[in-house]
Formats: structure tokens, C-alpha cells, sequence
């Protein structure tokens, strides 16, 4: 057995010393550091088995009721100072849950607003810059009514030749 697990069965020697295993009071027996410990611990007990609950003054509850009347007549405090007396002087624990729910909201605001505000600050990517054969190949496509007037140039020069088509302005036959 190891000093660790023998300190586990210090308060059972204590209390009660016939439920201890064998393997427990070999090691009391052997090792030297567990038996100090065990004598400061019984002396520690004995100075508390003296120590005696000190008596309170003779008026005591005398005192205590005149207080008490005090805090009866005296005036209610206000809210605020209720509420900041509990926070000064309790252990607030009740208020750990709608601390953790303000904290995380909190958070998820915070988190957010920063989100929304790092937005802000970016700049859009700059354009590619595009050639002016780009833009000109780009209106064409658009301007539909172009493409046709080419096509109907372009039907034109290939069934009347290269000397009636020259004369035509809207690629259809002169009358």
C-alpha cells in the first residue's frame, strides 16, 4: 500500500479503528511519515476535544432585542441598496446563471457588431481592367439590331457579289 491511499483511510483508523484491513495497519506499522501524520492528527482532535464553546456575555439578549426592536421601526431600505447589499455580502450563487446568460449575450452581440463593422471597413476588389476590344466585343453582343444589320451585310455580299452589295445600303435588291 502507498502513502496516498493509506492517507484515504486516516479518518476510518480514527473513527473506527476495528474496520481497518490488515493491509492498512501493516503500513501504519511500517512506514514512518504516516504515522507522523497520524500523531499530529490525534493531537489536532484532542486540542479540539478540550476547546470549549466560549459563554456569551451576560447581556447578550438583552442587546440582541433592543437591536432586533431597532430593525423593526427602522425604514425599509431602498431597492438599489437591497440589491447591492446582496451583491456585496451574499454568496451569489443564484446569480451565476444570469451572469453566464448576460456574458453570452453579450458575446454573440460583441462578436456581431464587430462582423458587421469589419464589413464596413473592406474595400471591394478592384476591377479587372478590361481593353477597349473587350468593350467594343461586349457591345456588339448586346446591340442585337447590330449583329443582324452585319448578318444581313454579310448574306448580301455572298448571293449578288462584291459590286452590288457595295451599292445597297440595307442589304436588299435596288429597284
Amino acid at each position: 500500500m502507498t502513502c496516498d491511499k493509506f492517507q484515504a483511510f486516516l479518518p476510518d483508523m480514527m473513527l473506527e479503528p476495528s474496520h481497518v484491513s490488515a493491509a492498512v495497519r501493516q503500513h501504519f506499522a511500517e512506514c514512518s511519515a504516516c504515522r507522523t501524520e497520524w500523531n499530529e492528527l490525534e493531537a489536532t482532535m484532542q486540542l479540539l476535544d478540550e476547546w470549549k464553546a466560549p459563554e456569551p456575555s451576560p447581556y447578550f439578549d438583552t442587546r440582541m432585542a433592543a437591536r432586533l426592536r431597532q430593525e423593526k421601526t427602522s425604514e425599509a431600505p431602498a431597492w438599489w441598496q437591497r440589491v447591492r447589499a446582496r451583491l456585496l455580502f451574499d454568496s451569489s450563487l443564484h446569480f451565476r446563471p444570469a451572469m453566464a446568460a448576460a456574458l453570452g449575450l453579450l458575446l454573440i452581440v460583441g462578436a456581431g457588431t464587430y462582423e458587421e463593422f469589419s464589413h464596413l471597413n473592406r474595400t471591394p476588389p478592384p476591377a479587372p481592367a478590361v481593353s477597349a476590344t473587350v468593350k467594343d466585343l461586349e457591345l456588339l453582343d448586346s446591340n442585337a439590331q447590330t449583329l443582324q444589320q452585319l448578318a444581313s451585310f454579310d448574306e448580301t455580299d455572298a448571293t449578288v457579289g462584291p459590286a452590288a452589295g457595295a451599292n445597297s445600303s440595307s442589304g436588299g435588291n435596288s429597284y
